[in-house]
């Protein structure tokens, strides 16, 4: 179950982005394609059915409620069709059935695009406008040291987070095994059955924050904000759809330098967040003996090594 409420959430990254992060006093909040990840939703994802597909399922669908045992339940107008052909007994078999169902289901499909394509145009612009920051729940996550702290030779910034921050309202992601969608079939054609309220609209950010169970050793959390829509003109490279949002020296707590971090940006690094961050606590990193986890020493050094 997701935690309703952190503290702090950890930033991983190179070195030199958190030198850039440090020095610049702001961090990177990407749109979802920036992240390069090929389940990851974005303003060019594509539903995975189109009218035909779905003029077709519902075919299939209404053909089964008419020769079923038993008359469909719904309330719906395709319920209340399928009931009323089969007092009527009005096909002789399902392929019959089927050639007349095309013709009739038509207007039905051509009434529930509309609305789907409403959703696709909303979809892109959400997606468009949406700008993502993602952090860990600890500092002493494994799986993120080695994928976005260059395999233990970059650095973690601990962050305040919550009201008053920079980071108001992080949202736990969950992991599933299952691959996210806009809409899928399956929800049409219960709208189309049951007549069912649907508003793919109000699960836009759940989108999200749901994603595959490969990646759930990083127990990532995600920040959200949503920028301007004229942020990105069509003369806006998709590229550059990205927004560096500043943040008080104070939220800031703490610094974890990696295992392998090189020593000279290391001393860099450190200069810099005893200048400009003198209320941040320094962490080395290093390996627990018997272990495979890493602990933390406090640097009280002037001169880290």
């Amino acid at each position: 179950m997701p935690v309703d409420h952190q503290e702090s959430l950890v930033k991983y990254c190179t070195s030199e982005t958190g030198l850039k992060i440090l020095s610049t006093q702001t961090l990177r909040w990407s749109a979802p394609h920036l992240f390069s990840d090929p389940f990851e939703l974005d303003h060019t994802t594509k539903l995975s059915f189109d009218p035909h597909i779905l003029l077709q399922a519902s075919i299939k669908m209404a053909t089964a409620m008419i020769f079923a045992k038993e008359a469909p339940r719904g309330k719906s107008p395709l319920a209340n069709a399928v009931r009323r052909w089969r007092e009527e007994e009005r096909f002789a078999s399902p392929d019959e059935a089927e050639d007349v169902l095309s013709e009739l289901l038509s207007p039905l499909i051509d009434q529930r695009q509309a609305s789907i394509d409403k959703v696709m145009t909303d979809w892109r612009k959400f997606t468009r406008t949406l700008r993502i920051c993602s952090f860990s729940a600890k500092p002493d996550n494994l799986a993120s040291w080695q994928q976005y702290a260059d395999n233990h030779r970059g650095i973690a910034l601990r962050f305040k987070c919550g009201e008053f921050t920079a980071l108001p309202t992080p949202k736990q992601v969950e992991y599933k095994n299952m691959q996210q969608e806009i809409s899928t079939l399956k929800d049409q054609l219960d709208v189309i059955m049951n007549n069912n309220p649907l508003t793919e609209q109000n699960h836009f950010y759940e989108k999200f924050t749901t994603r595959p169970s490969i990646h759930s050793p990083t127990q990532e959390w995600r920040c959200f904000q949503q920028v301007e829509e004229d942020l990105n003109s069509s003369n806006a490279a998709d590229d550059t759809w990205f927004k560096d949002t500043k943040f008080e020296r104070g939220e800031i707590t703490a610094i974890y330098f990696g295992i392998f971090t090189d020593p000279q940006i290391k001393r860099e690094i450190y200069a810099l967040v005893k200048s400009k961050y003198s209320e941040a606590k320094n962490f080395q990193a290093r390996t627990v003996a018997g272990k495979c986890e890493i602990g933390f020493d406090r640097i009280t050094s002037s001169k880290p090594g």
